[in-house]
């Protein structure tokens, strides 16, 4: 079953071709990769199949449900594009818990569990402001995972993390695609995603090649 559907997707800005008649068939429980360079398409692709920015052509379903860019978006989905702006001077816990409240649907206790997956229990406390890179990226993987969604796109879910730091969140990711959880990953690096994609894409200049 096709749980994502993407038709001749095209879009340009200030005239430059950023995706290129693009058009992919992903299945459910699947882990899929787009490698590429950057100002390939990757981050452009994830944003418009999440409803993030409306293409100039081509049409976008998810879970069978039409994406309009800017009207409607993606659902059941944890989504980690771009860097968010916390509150550095809260603690990770009270940032998570903050976006928690847009939709209302966890507890802490949800919120506590993704953090202890990403690793960061013992700095759950700790202002934001303190954090190091690697540690960030980790609060920003537990925002995707914890409301426990059936469709994770993590743009470059690597960057900041060490070697260790990588091993632990591609272990992790398998662990929700054994589940049945569809994963849609970016990485400028296939070494990165090979352990865990079940199909790779590379895209080059807005085209997969």
């Amino acid at each position: 079953m096709n749980i994502i559907s993407v038709e001749n997707v095209q879009k340009k800005i200030n005239g430059n071709n950023i995706l290129q008649d693009i058009s992919l068939k992903l299945s459910t429980g699947k882990c899929y990769g787009f490698i590429g360079n950057n100002g390939s398409g990757k981050s452009m692709l994830l944003k418009c199949i999440c409803g993030f920015i409306r293409p100039d052509s081509g049409t976008i379903f998810v879970q069978g449900k039409r994406i309009i860019g800017g009207k409607n978006f993606i659902e059941n989905a944890g989504v980690l594009i771009e860097t968010p702006e916390w509150m550095n001077n809260l603690t990770g816990l009270m940032n998570l818990q903050i976006l928690a409240e847009i939709r209302g649907v966890i507890s802490d206790r949800e919120i506590i569990e993704a953090i202890e997956k990403v690793g960061l229990s013992e700095v759950k406390d700790k202002k934001v402001k303190k954090y190091s890179l690697g540690m960030k990226q980790r609060l920003r993987i537990a925002q995707a995972i914890m409301e426990n969604p059936e469709i994770l796109v993590l743009d470059e879910p690597f960057n900041g993390l060490d070697r260790a730091g990588i091993i632990e969140i591609q272990q992790l990711l398998n662990g929700y695609k054994e589940k049945g959880k569809s994963i849609l990953l970016t990485s400028h690096d296939e070494r990165q995603i090979d352990f865990l994609c079940d199909e790779v894409f590379e895209l080059s200049e807005g085209k997969i090649i």
